[in-house]
């Protein structure tokens, strides 16, 4: 073995050793980046810090112009009086498994469905299924995420946008003074909001 091998056979080393001490320190930090400030759920397990929606309690219910599945046009001004309101994406399970309990919620709720805002985002069949659910106990938006969908309305805007929304599902409740009144993680699916809405 000559010498210029044997250098380049070191060289190899320290380079391999040197990569493999970088590989380790990304992985812990990447790990502790995981950890740092989500803190834990009930299991002890860490949870992941999901973001806040941008509207915060007490901030007046945004200027919006939707279309609903059954109930034409639906602005701001006509959510009159308490209204709870429900964001749900198809490509969100847990808005998919939240969805009934929303929905047998939204049915005891004073004021029927003209007191109950759904804001479907997708399409295809899940979003059908979702507006099925929905519709006998709400007013349903869909927002299309399929630009060919002749429902796809992109001059009203959206909802989700209006209302700041970044995380799905998320629950709002819209006080008598149209002001957000109340907002829900999505783990609690309006566990207090029934005996709020009047």
């Amino acid at each position: 073995m000559s010498a210029v091998t044997t250098v380049v056979t070191c060289l190899n080393a320290v380079i391999g050793v040197l990569n493999l001490f970088l590989l380790l320190a990304l992985a812990r930090r990447v790990a502790a980046g995981d950890h740092a400030g989500h803190g834990h759920d009930g299991n002890g397990e860490a949870a992941v810090e999901i973001p806040e929606n941008r509207l915060p309690d007490g901030s007046p219910v945004p200027d919006f112009r939707v279309v609903t599945r059954q109930d034409g046009t639906l602005t701001a001004a006509d959510l009159t009086g308490a209204t709870a309101v429900g964001f749900f994406s198809t490509t969100c399970r847990p808005c998919r498994e939240q969805a009934p309990g929303f929905a047998r919620i939204a049915a005891s709720l004073p004021g029927g469905r003209d007191r109950v805002l759904a804001v479907v985002k997708g399409s295809g069949k899940v979003a059908e299924d979702l507006v099925a659910l929905l519709s006998p106990v709400a007013r349903v938006v869909v927002e299309s995420d399929d630009a060919n969908d002749p429902t796809l309305r992109p001059e009203i805007g959206l909802a989700s946008d209006a209302f700041g929304i970044v995380r799905w599902p998320s629950y709002v409740e819209i006080g008598a003074d149209g002001r957000i009144a109340h907002r829900e993680a999505a783990s609690e699916l309006f566990a207090d909001v029934a005996p709020q809405v009047a």
